[in-house]
Formats: C-alpha cells, structure tokens, sequence
C-alpha cells in the first residue's frame, strides 16, 4: 500500500511538473485570471487572435533588426522598455511608433519590481515614463501597460498603477526564452499553449535578441497556418473589438 501510495504521488508530481513546464497557459487562465482581476494575463473571447510583447529593450543594433523583423512579417508588437536601456538607443521609441507598435513601462533597471520600497517603486514608474516619453516626441504617448520586472507584484504596485492609470500586463505565452530552450521545444511550447486572446511574451537583449528574431521567423508562420493573427494588445483587450 505504501508503495502505491508512493508511486501514485510520483505520477502526480510529474503531471505537475509538465503542466508548470510545457502547459503554464492553462494554469495561468484557470488559475491566476480569476485570483487576479486586475492583472492582465490574456484577452478573452474565441477569436484566434493574439499579442505580442517584448521586454528589456532597447539593446541597440539589434533591437533595429528587430523592428525590421516585425514589418517583414507584418506583426505589431508592445514593448516593454526599461528606463537605462535606452542608452544603447535614443531613438527607438519614436521609430516603434512610427512603425504602429506600442510602447510599455518596465521601470528604470532589470530587477524585481516587487521588491522596491513603494517610494522607489513610484520614481523608478516617474522617471521611466518620462525618459521614454522623451525620447519618443514629438509623439504624445498615453500610457497605459505597465509589466514588473521578473513577474512579481503586490497589492501596493496595484494601488500605485491604477492611481497613474496603468494596467499591469502579465502575459499567458512564456516560452522560457530567457533560459534559452533549443529552438524546437520553443516551438513546441509556442504549439501547445497558444490560445485565442494570448499574450506573447519574448525579451530584446543583447543575449536574447537573435534567439527572438529567430523564434518569430520560425513561430509567427506556423500560428498563422493555424489561423491566428497578430493584434495590438489594446484590440486584443478591447471587448468591442
């Protein structure tokens, strides 16, 4: 019996384990969409349309190559910017809306969010919107997305976000691209976990920028042969739309 006992547990921890590893996605809009209202995960309806997000730029010659990517295939994008990075590229911002992408706040440096003492928390969110909507005049942004850095937040970042009107954007679709997977299991989770109202999520560093230009080329065709279609984040949460 004990034996058993043992076995039938083993099995359950490793449904566990392939769930968290290769189907996060159904946890995430099982799950977290209820326990989390105010946090964006996913849009919702049966359309088969989907959002792409990009986190951590700009990393300079290849976040150019980036957008050029994205024209190619006719995919708009929402980035998710931090602060400092745009160092390595000024002009980004004012390029990706030129070009119909979106622009997010992923505050001054690459760290937990959640971690920082609410006072921080608040100039990190000041200076980020200010520096980038800088850079991207004479374009008047109005901001809306906001992603903590590594995934993390409380109910004090929610306070704070809605008291600045931003909306908290997680995502659904996390193809583990910052542990840098071989490019078939990316495809395959990509496969697995892609349903209507997904959001995307992929990074633009200098590490990860050519795995990503690589993972569109490949991932953006087979979803389209599936009949998906990318949407701007704000149309895929538009009720209306």
């Amino acid at each position: 019996m004990t034996l058993l006992l043992s076995v039938l547990a083993l099995v359950l921890l490793l449904d566990l384990v392939v769930l968290v590893v290769l189907l996060p996605s159904l946890l995430i809009r099982l799950l977290l969409v209820p326990l989390f209202p105010r946090v964006v995960f996913c849009g919702r309806g049966r359309q088969k349309r989907l959002a792409l997000t990009i986190d951590d730029g700009p990393s300079g010659p290849g976040s150019e190559a980036l957008l050029a990517l994205l024209r190619e295939l006719e995919v708009p994008a929402t980035f998710f910017l931090i602060g400092t990075h745009l160092d390595c590229d000024q002009r980004f911002p004012r390029r990706a809306l030129q070009l119909g992408h979106d622009l997010g706040n992923h505050l001054w440096i690459d760290e937990p969010s959640a971690g920082l003492p609410p006072a921080v928390f608040q100039q990190q969110l000041v200076d980020t919107e200010r520096v980038i909507a800088r850079a991207a005049a004479p374009a008047t942004l109005r901001w809306r997305w906001f992603r903590p850095g590594q995934g993390w937040f409380h109910q004090t970042m929610l306070d704070a976000l809605a008291a600045r009107r931003y909306r908290l954007v997680l995502g659904s679709i996390f193809p583990w691209d910052i542990r840098q997977p071989p490019l078939w299991f990316v495809r395959l989770f990509v496969r697995l976990n892609a349903h209507p109202g997904g959001i995307l999520v992929l990074h633009d560093t200098p590490d990860l920028n050519r795995r990503t230009l690589e993972t569109l080329r490949r991932i953006v065709p087979d979803l389209r042969r599936r009949g998906y279609r990318f949407v701007p984040l704000q149309e895929l949460l538009d009720p209306a739309a």
